[in-house]
């Protein structure tokens, strides 16, 4: 997959690829794109699919060096795998048989024109072409619009080749000829696509453009495309990327495609340096990997058992005044001063042994424990609290993999003090609850680090295949739960990475992507399959799982996309979603100078809310700029803060 079977050069900066991407030269249409990502330090970019070949699972691209990316992405050869590719993007094209239709392609943009004119052409449109480039080596694929045109101008800003003039020289040139015309298609430059709007305004001919904006993941899930179309924001990459080109707000959109200039110029620089890996620290452990008794060979039924007698000897051994007096423990975390420079070590650093056995000493084994009541997924949380009171660390770990997927997950980033922990007994002692959550971490951190990670009990496989749309928490947990049952589950993931918010929204000061990692590999050890960038409905549709054998299909795709405030200036420079800063930040890694994706750091970073986005998002500004507010629009009290 993404093999570079052919590389064509046109010209000194433009290329043309074609691709094996199977998935999507069956699924494309004219009008879609992919986005590509060159290198584990890569930017994912837009390009528009100019052609297609199912027989030979390939998609053709052209692309011209103009930046970082495009520059890394020319450098490849036949032979060579793009990283990632993944697609198609964006709605296709509207293809009717309009009557006469002019299709304007201004350099690189012919390429994206070309599916479009052969759409229309088999649509029964009388199909006129004007292409064009700066000079005669700028001019792509003459004969193949050639091929699908009634007629077909080239035009040439220095008169090289064809006629001396722009695009909208050979526009007018039709539009004039013609009795009539019903639609123009115009895909380019910016500028050239705004003047062709312009021009055929005046001859009330309705324009369709095809805009290629900034975007991170393509999805909608960012905004970092997003534009003002008809007085209203609209997303290129979900709502386009083709729109009315008389409703393009042209200077938004001129404006918008210079937010990143400087950063981009400045990595061009340092080209050299963005084409080697960077190296990553190693994780920290938290606590020493040894327990100081035998570990035990109990089964899971045994390890839950209130009535066993290591359970009952535990609570004889400590009356529950005893228990209620010993003072709730205190997180370790880095210093204050130290944290507020580092965006990748976690701030809270872990219970050490001792700190866990006297904390999981607070637990009176209640008979009808209230706190599972208040966990999501039903923990036996007395029966993993007792195993850490009598040193079986290990036995802890494997009580809570029974029934959770992610437990390192969930023990640092679940809101326990809402769930589990807010039906704790203590608390209507007047009380602070036992630290179930910083519990949980430990367990799930001490199995980590022994090297000793072992797999739940799973059930004889019954060969019935599931999907999971989306790896994150929800995506990931119910394939734990599933492939437990002995089912064959397959997640598809549409980014380039698995684990949805995990990894894109949550920064690593809170939840490393080591440990993120390290719950995926456990889950890949119990057998489910993950497929990376795949996007259920537009790289494989429902009906093609059903055709491979699955039998059921489970949509966690997510919160999907940002909402804005519909307030004057929200689409202004340097102004982003929090989903996009954190994305650029957390997934793409935009703050490391060696790595492509760029992001501009302001000096004063105004956050606006008071969830743990906004926090997450407030935090790492602070570490990059050293300064930063919150607004929010209501009292401090009201603020949502796991």
């Amino acid at each position: 997959m993404n093999k570079i079977v052919l590389k064509k050069q046109f010209s000194e900066e433009v290329y043309l690829f074609e691709i094996e991407a199977p998935l999507i030269a069956k699924s494309r249409k004219a009008g879609n794109f992919i986005i590509v990502r060159v290198g584990e330090n890569g930017e994912r970019v837009p390009l528009t699919i100019a052609d297609a070949d199912i027989e030979r699972g390939t998609i053709t691209i052209v692309v011209q060096k103009v930046g970082l990316s495009s520059t890394k992405l020319c450098s490849l050869n036949e032979g060579d795998y793009i990283t990632d590719v993944v697609g198609p993007l964006g709605n296709p094209t509207h293809i009717e048989n309009f009557g006469t239709v002019v299709c304007a392609g201004g350099g690189v943009g012919v390429a994206p024109m070309l599916p479009i004119i052969r759409a229309l052409k088999a649509a029964g449109n009388r199909v006129l072409s004007v292409i064009a480039g700066r000079s005669k080596d700028l001019v792509i694929l003459e004969d193949e619009v050639r091929q699908s045109s009634d007629e077909l101008i080239i035009m040439t800003d220095d008169g090289s080749y064809g006629e001396k003039g722009v695009v909208t020289v050979g526009i007018e040139k039709f539009i004039n000829q013609e009795e009539h015309v019903d639609k123009v298609f115009a895909i380019g430059p910016p500028i050239m696509m705004k003047f062709s709007c312009l021009m055929a305004q005046k001859y009330n001919i309705p324009v369709e453009v095809s805009l290629n904006t900034i975007m991170v993941d393509g999805t909608g899930m960012c905004g970092a495309c997003r534009l003002s179309i008809g007085g209203k924001t609209k997303f290129v990459c979900i709502d386009g990327p083709e729109f009315d080109g008389a409703l393009v707000d042209w200077d938004e959109m001129f404006k918008r495609m210079g937010t990143f200039r400087d950063a981009e110029r400045e990595e061009m620089e340092h080209y050299e340096e963005h084409l080697c890996g960077i190296e990553r620290k190693e994780e920290t452990k938290g606590c020493a990997t040894c327990m100081d008794v035998e570990p035990t060979n109990e089964t899971i039924e045994q390890l839950t058992d209130r009535d066993a007698e290591w359970r009952k000897e535990l609570r004889a051994a400590m009356k529950p005044a005893e228990r209620k007096a010993i003072e709730r423990v205190q997180m370790p975390e880095l210093d204050p001063v130290y944290r507020a420079t580092t965006r990748t070590e976690e701030v809270n650093k872990g219970l050490t042994k001792e700190m866990a056995v006297r904390e999981a000493h607070r637990c009176l084994d209640c008979g009808k424990p209230a706190c599972v009541e208040g966990c999501p997924v039903n923990i036996n949380i007395p029966s993993f609290i007792k195993n850490i009171e009598r040193g079986q660390f290990l036995a802890a770990a494997k009580v809570l993999k029974n029934t959770s997927a992610l437990p390192a997950v969930c023990g640092r980033v679940c809101p326990q003090e809402k769930q589990c922990e807010s039906k704790c007994i203590h608390l209507k002692m007047n009380e602070p609850a036992v630290a179930i959550g910083y519990l949980e971490r430990f367990a799930a951190d001490f199995e980590r680090e022994s090297g000793n990670i072992a797999i739940p009990d799973m059930a004889p496989k019954n060969g019935i295949k599931v999907a999971v749309v989306g790896s994150g928490p929800s995506g990931l947990s119910f394939a734990g739960d599933m492939v437990k049952k002995g089912y064959e589950v397959h997640v598809f993931e549409a980014l380039h990475e698995i684990g949805g918010v995990l990894k894109y929204g949550i920064p690593e000061f809170r939840l490393p992507n080591a440990i993120v990692d390290v719950e995926i590999e456990n889950l890949q050890k119990m057998g489910v399959k993950f497929v990376a960038d795949c996007i259920v409905g537009k790289t494989i549709g429902v009906k093609e799982l059903e055709k491979q054998g699955f039998k059921g299909i489970f949509v966690a795709s997510g919160a999907g996309l940002p909402n804005f405030m519909n307030i004057p200036g929200e689409n202004a420079l340097n102004i982003m979603s929090s989903n996009e800063y954190l994305t650029r930040v957390n997934l793409m890694d935009a703050a490391n100078p060696h790595t492509d994706t760029p992001i501009n750091l302001g000096k004063n970073v105004v956050v606006v809310g008071g969830g743990n986005t906004a926090m997450d998002s407030c935090r790492t500004a602070h570490c990059h700029t050293g300064t930063d507010s919150c607004t929010y629009a209501r009292a401090h009290q009201c603020m949502v803060i796991a």
